[in-house]
Parts: structure tokens; sequence; C-alpha cells
């Protein structure tokens, strides 16, 4: 990797830690002779100039509006943890401020994760996307009331789910919302996606991991006792209402998210400090 000029500083203005934070990380590498673009993900407007690499302070909805901004320009992101789990997060503040200048000589790793291009398709034409998610595309219904969804992957059908909503999600994605709906924990190198119902009105259906190498296809059937209201959410930040006979269609993206790491970072040690995986 080559050494860092340039970085783009994003922030979440919501959290007093993420300020205090960024403001630290700001003046080091200023005094450490990069330039910096600060960009709040509290704003409405979002202008991305050329740079070599991007920090994220915040927790994990702040590496998640980096990720959709810095694809096009195949920028890789740090993510510093000022906010929760900090899941995305490669290191604390701390660490950073010891190790800022292994960061600008370019010596952290470059960690690949793929995303999901998502797309809508409404009387065979395309009203949404494709988008790119970093962790999930969700369907669900703001009414407590389940709806029927109808998937088929690969030009093959794959079943009618009735219950609250549909999780399709990626290896990174499957410690977020599906692993809330008992969904399995997916290595992020994989090139997978997994489908996590939820709340299902049936003991049969479960979660299921399928290659990433064909698309899947979600028509919208629509509550059987009429038409209600569901929402398509892109990493819980892009948002679209769907109308019954609309099709949701997943694939791949062509592109893939670089995550920055200190060289040794290890997954699992995520995992275990994150989620006390494997504690008794």
């Amino acid at each position: 990797m080559k050494r860092i000029k340039t970085v783009v500083l994003f922030f979440n203005s919501k959290r007093r830690k993420a300020i205090v934070y960024a403001a630290a990380i700001e003046r080091r590498l200023k005094a450490a002779g990069a330039k910096v673009q600060r960009i709040c993900v509290n704003d409405a407007a979002c202008e991305i100039k050329k740079a070599d690499a991007a920090v994220a302070v915040g927790g994990d909805g702040t590496v998640l509006y980096a990720a959709r901004h810095v694809i096009k320009r195949g920028i890789p992101v740090l993510g510093i943890n000022a906010g929760g789990l900090g899941f995305l997060s490669g290191m604390e503040q701390k660490e950073f401020l010891k190790n800022t200048q292994l960061f600008l000589k370019g010596d952290f790793m470059r960690i690949k994760r793929s995303l999901l291009a998502v797309s809508v398709r409404r009387r065979g034409r395309a009203v949404f996307g494709p988008l790119p998610a970093l962790n999930d595309c969700v369907i669900r219904s703001p009414e407590a009331r389940a709806f029927v969804l109808r998937a088929s992957y690969g030009g093959q059908f794959l079943s009618e789910y009735f219950g609250d909503g549909l999780i399709m999600a990626t290896p990174s994605g499957s410690t977020a919302y599906s692993l809330a709906a008992s969904g399995p924990i997916i290595i992020p190198d994989l090139e997978v996606l997994l489908l996590s119902p939820i709340c299902p009105h049936t003991l049969t259906h479960r979660p299921i991991v399928l290659s990433a190498e064909h698309e899947l296809r979600v028509v919208v059937q629509g509550g059987r006792s009429g038409p209600q209201p569901l929402t398509l959410s892109l990493d819980g930040q892009e948002n679209f209402r769907l109308a019954p006979g609309d099709e949701v269609v997943v694939r791949r993206h062509p592109k893939s998210f670089q995550l920055l790491a200190p060289r040794g970072f290890s997954y699992f040690d995520i995992l275990r400090r994150k989620l006390s995986w494997g504690e008794r």
C-alpha cells in the first residue's frame, strides 16, 4: 500500500465521544503532514474529493455511511470505534494515535469485504438502484402484521416466506441484524449470501446460506388480509417503499469494500472481544 497523503475523516456529530476523537485524530494527522477533509455523516450533502484513505470515527453506522460514499473511488476505510460494539472498527482511538505513522506509511492491512448490489423492479422496469449494501438489505413492514414474500434463487423457486420480513446479508452483515434473527456467523472472506427470515410463521423456515454466484429475486406478495406498507432498507440507511408485485433483485456487487486494520488483526479476536464469543 502506498504512502497516505490525503485522508477523508468521517465522524458522527451526534456522539460526543466521536467529536472528541475525531478532533484528536485530525490534529495528529495534520501534525504528521497529511491533508484532511472532514465529513459529518449527519449532514445532508456529502462530496468526497480524491483521497488515499478514509477514517470513520463513530459506531458501525459511521463505517456503513463511509462505505456507501467511497466504493466508487476505491478508497479504503479505517474504522475507529466511538460507539457501541464497533464491529466494523479496525482499532480503538488510543491505538491509532500511537500508530499514526504506520498508518500514513501505508503499513496497514487491506481487508476485502463483499457487497450486495440491490435494485427494485416494478412492472418490469427498474425503479430503485442498483445501490450497494455492506451489511444487509431488509424487507419489513411498519405494521405488526405478517406478510408474504416469494423468493427465487438462480432462476429456481426457493421458498415462500410468511412472517415479519426477510434479511439478505453479506458475511459482514452476519453479525448484525441477522444475528439477532438467529442467523449464523459467517467468516467475512466467504463469497456467500445469507437469508434470515424475521419471525417466520412456521417452525421449518430457518436461515440459509447461498452462493453469491447467483442472483436472488424476492417478489412482494403483500399481506393475506390485503395490501400493507413495506420498506426495503439498505444497511439501515437507504430506504425505499415497496408495493405489491415489486421484485427486489439482489446480486453480488462487482466491487468490494476495503477495510483497513493494523497487521496482526484477527476476526476471531473481534468475535471474542465484541460478542464474548465462546465464553462460559
